[in-house]
């Protein structure tokens, strides 16, 4: 699964692409509103088929919720981008919405002793970096940095489940967010920024075998196969219908009675 559903505001007009020789795409750069004391983000857009049509309309600052976009990810430039889904246009009221959902594989160990990977900070905060590879088809897939941060006071350790439950090959659904911090260089005085994905939530893919602790998992339902409860718990339409509301409805064919003949047919 890759799914994103944003607010946005387009950062230019849309210009029209050509992404093969025989069909383009309605492209441009979109700002997403900042997260608490994150910066705006910017990512590139890209709008396809029908859906291009109605995009073709929209100007420069136009508000607009994106929804169910593809979310991918360039090696080479680090950059992200949208692709597809549906847009709308809507006011100042309309609520901020930045979640994208990606299901996919975890690429590499946690090492504990490695602050690139895991660190707790001065303050007390626990932060975790994980990737994620997200199949895109045709034996391809992208890669999906993201990362956990929480304290000790928080009620869901987001960081530590990462850390204690995902290593290389664990099937993985998180939901998370786009966000850029952005600094000012040290030594060249330049503005630098980096967009990445903060994890909101997760949800562990299930086993290949339905095992706990070394126990086989038994459904706590039965059903008899060689009988079904039927609808209503067994009782007719008409039991179940005490303000008479099926009275005066035609018979129907077939176990309700015989088909009209072409002549009884009333048309």
């Amino acid at each position: 699964m890759n799914q994103s559903f944003v607010c946005a505001q387009l950062s230019e007009d849309p210009r029209e692409v050509f992404v093969s020789a025989t069909s383009t795409a309605l492209r441009c750069f979109v700002t997403l509103p900042p997260v608490g004391n994150k910066a705006p983000t910017v990512v590139e857009y890209n709008s396809y088929g029908k859906a291009s049509e109605r995009f073709r309309g929209f100007s420069k600052g136009t508000l607009v919720y994106i929804h169910g976009a593809k979310l991918r990810y360039d090696l080479e430039s680090k950059a992200y981008s949208l692709h597809g889904g549906v847009v709308a246009p809507v006011t100042e009221a309309f609520p901020i919405l930045n979640t994208v959902i990606l299901c996919g594989r975890c690429v590499k160990d946690i090492d504990e002793n490695d602050p690139r990977v895991c660190k707790t900070t001065a303050d007390g905060l626990m932060i975790c970096n994980q990737t994620l590879s997200v199949n895109t088809g045709r034996n391809q897939a992208d890669l999906f940095n993201f990362y956990a941060i929480n304290s000790s006071k928080d009620a869901l350790n987001n960081a530590e489940l990462l850390m204690n439950f995902t290593r290389k090959g664990t099937g993985l659904t998180i939901q998370g967010r786009l966000i850029t911090d952005a600094w000012r260089d040290k030594e060249s005085n330049e503005k630098r920024s980096q967009t990445k994905i903060q994890l909101v939530s997760m949800t562990l893919a299930p086993k290949g075998t339905n095992t706990l602790a070394g126990q086989t998992v038994k459904s706590s339902t039965t059903v008899a196969s060689d009988k079904v409860a039927p609808l209503w718990g067994g009782k007719t339409a008409e039991e179940n219908d005490p303000w008479n509301l099926t009275s005066g409805l035609p018979e129907l064919p077939g176990q309700y009675g015989s088909a009209p003949t072409l002549e009884e047919a009333p048309f």
